[in-house]
């Protein structure tokens, strides 16, 4: 099992996704210093002047997000004190299979948050940066990011609009 590698870099995806979400909130750029932990609370946290979600779909998708944070610690700090002991009952692989449902519920937190924040760019009339269906593989195939429906390549304000985004808005013979 490559749990523990899966549950690392769904800590990195959801991570961006949340500094993402806090940006575009407060319309100001995000460091990418601030862990996920850090980001939830600046999320979550109505006393900050600098903006936090009112959305209640977010809001709960974010507190599942702390609730799996606290697992995936749990995860990496219990299989390094394992590593360290000569007596542990348990041995490296058991370990390591014990981690495969947080990896799967970090991948649940990850969809049910990118789903909300495509949701809510749709209504900004923005394309978010893992459109289309980045986190679910079972949608991709029906538009390549290469190939969005003209409607979307063309919506006003829409970063399928920028130059170099894809092959179409490159274009400047007008087909």
């Amino acid at each position: 099992g490559y749990y523990l590698e899966a549950i690392a870099v769904l800590d990195s995806l959801i991570c961006e996704r949340l500094g993402s979400r806090l940006g575009h909130i407060t319309r100001k750029p995000v460091g990418t210093n601030d862990t996920c932990s850090k980001l939830c609370v600046k999320l979550l946290d109505k006393n900050l002047t600098v903006g936090s979600e009112e959305d209640p779909s977010f809001r709960e998708a974010i507190k599942d997000i702390q609730k799996w944070l606290g697992r995936r610690n749990e995860a990496m700090h219990a299989t390094a004190k394992v590593l360290r002991s000569d007596r542990s009952p348990k041995d490296f692989s058991a370990i390591l299979d014990s981690h495969k449902q947080d990896a799967i519920d970090g991948i649940r937190c990850l969809q049910v948050f990118d789903a909300l924040d495509a949701g809510s760019r749709k209504l900004a009339k923005k394309i978010p940066a893992t459109a289309p269906n980045a986190f679910f593989p079972e949608r991709r195939g029906i538009y390549p990011r290469t190939e969005l429906p003209r409607k979307l390549r063309l919506q006003e304000g829409s970063s399928a609009n920028s130059p170099g985004t894809s092959r179409a808005a490159r274009n400047t013979r007008g087909t």
